[in-house]
């Protein structure tokens, strides 16, 4: 049965006329069809369709069962220790913080002694990678046969089967570069940056103009990362572009190629402000520094502002030194001077103009200068949380400004940092850790945690981060006699979560 009844029914029945159909069903619509009144003799027939049509039977396409699995020579015996353990971690479909870290650990120490996930496990674990892509890394070299053989069976789980060959990345990027939303082109462009600059550079130069405000800015600041010499065509007439915030973020940029005309002139404008004189009792040579006293004309050209805003709480002057200063690689003023970013800094606390300065390198500073981000975490003046600096540092260097105790770490509400830190998979330092062991685990019975809920999660995301060798310093506290039971929980979980790394760093 199909729907061909419906047009001439659209169009107006003024002539008997049967609906075509096969055997006894349509011999009953041609002796219907031979009724005088053609209307009604048409509506008749389109009844019995209908009645017809809700008493048939309905047959679903035909399943086609996949090949039985294959035996995995590697996968965890189901009377293993850890089969309880595993199957705690991915029962739950909206897990906490620390057990997401956590599943990411169990995976990872499989990994390491060879095997595979048991097979009562494998349904929860795959579901807990299509939730989560940041597991998916961990969790693919522990599926084995048989999960890469349920992955098959159900479209949620392809991620784990994907395998996918150049060709068909690079057709990817293709197809999200011409159709994908703002975002998904910006992480396009990077990926063909990384593959081909030269193709990606022409790209993008042949698409600014189509471009709004904020994804001319997303896309400049995309170059960042590889920036050189040969962006410097693609960045100058941005130095003209109607956004502000555009203009801002090019000039810098040019400005870190040394060899680009931009990069000239601010060096120059700021040559002019520094001179060398003698002072002090042995008529050593100093550098002096002073602000623009007038706004030159050439600055609209270079991405300089030369409008303070109203709101601005720098002086005209200093405005106008902080539009140079920050234009300026950090490196420029350690060569220029002589000195390293301590020196810098001290030398910078010494003239009229601090303020303007320290503004400009902290706009500038990345983990690309760690010396310069440690410079500046001694500062007093900083516009940047600590938290933001100390993200800019290796772990190593990191760690050294910690608070050793997590009741410092609390109060200086740094404890977020420190999570953020640390990705997925890590852990803190050793050293680090078996400092913090000791007062984590007290803690857990500390009294504010009966009401303070944002307390109480950062704390069991701490202990899954702690390096495996402080865990035996860990002992938790017992509950106060005052405990609610949102803390009782929270005490139950962190004796949890302590017993699963335990077992999970325990002989295999």
């Amino acid at each position: 049965m199909n729907d061909l009844w419906l047009k001439p029914a659209l169009l107006g029945i003024d002539r008997p006329q049967v609906i075509a159909a096969e055997g006894a069903l349509g011999q009953v619509l041609a002796s219907l069809a031979a009724q005088d009144d053609a209307a009604l003799a048409y509506s008749q027939q389109v009844g019995v369709l209908a009645a017809c049509r809700r008493a048939a039977l309905r047959m679903a396409a035909p399943v086609q069962m996949p090949p039985v699995a294959q035996d995995d020579p590697l996968v965890m015996p189901a009377d293993h220790a850890w089969l309880p353990l595993l199957k705690a971690l991915f029962s739950s479909g909206m897990p906490p913080q620390w057990m997401k870290r956590t599943r990411h650990e169990a995976c990872l120490q499989l990994a390491s002694h060879g095997r595979h996930l048991p097979v009562a496990v494998l349904p929860q674990a795959l579901d807990a990678g299509a939730r989560l892509n940041v597991l998916r890394s961990a969790l693919r070299p522990v599926l084995g046969v048989r999960g890469r053989w349920l992955a098959a069976c159900n479209p949620d789980w392809s991620y784990a089967i994907q395998t996918t060959t150049a060709a068909s990345a690079a057709a990817d990027l293709e197809q999200v570069w011409n159709e994908g939303s703002a975002d998904a082109r910006v992480d396009a462009f990077q990926k063909l940056r990384a593959q081909d600059a030269e193709n990606a550079r022409l790209r993008l130069q042949g698409t600014l103009k189509d471009l709004s405000a904020r994804e001319r800015q997303d896309f400049v600041a995309a170059l960042q990362p590889q920036l050189s010499d040969g962006d410097a065509g693609l960045l100058q007439p941005l130095l003209k572009d109607r956004s502000r915030e555009v203009r801002m973020l090019v000039g810098p940029m040019l400005a870190q190629l040394s060899d680009t005309p931009h990069a000239q002139y601010v060096r120059a404008q700021m040559l002019g402000l520094l001179q060398q004189q003698r002072s002090g009792l042995l008529r050593r040579m100093s550098w002096a520094l002073d602000a623009p006293t007038v706004a030159a004309a050439g600055w609209s050209d270079a991405a300089i502002d030369g409008k303070r805003p109203n709101s601005d709480l720098l002086g005209e002057r200093a405005w106008w030194l902080y539009q140079i200063a920050r234009q300026l690689p950090l490196a420029w003023w350690c060569q220029t001077l002589e000195k390293t970013p301590e020196q810098v800094l001290a030398w910078a606390r010494g003239t009229d103009w601090y303020d303007a300065l320290l503004r400009a390198w902290m706009e500038r500073v990345g983990p690309a200068a760690p010396d310069w981000v440690e410079a500046l975490i001694a500062t007093e003046q900083r516009q940047l949380r600590l938290g933001e600096l100390l993200a800019m540092l290796p772990a190593a260097q990191r760690e050294r400004h910690w608070p050793t105790t997590v009741k410092e770490l609390h109060q200086q509400g740094i404890l977020g940092d420190v999570l953020a830190s640390t990705g997925p998979g890590q852990t803190l330092s050793a050293a680090y850790s078996q400092q913090l062991a000791a007062g984590l685990g007290q803690q857990f019975g500390d009294p504010s945690l009966r009401y303070d809920y944002y307390q109480r999660e950062p704390l069991l995301e701490l202990l899954a981060v702690l390096h495996p060798s402080a865990l035996a310093r860990v002992q938790i506290a017992d509950a106060p006699t005052e405990a609610t039971e949102a803390m009782l929980d929270c005490l139950q979980q962190a004796r949890q979560l302590l017993a699963t790394r335990q077992t999970l760093h325990s002989t295999f």
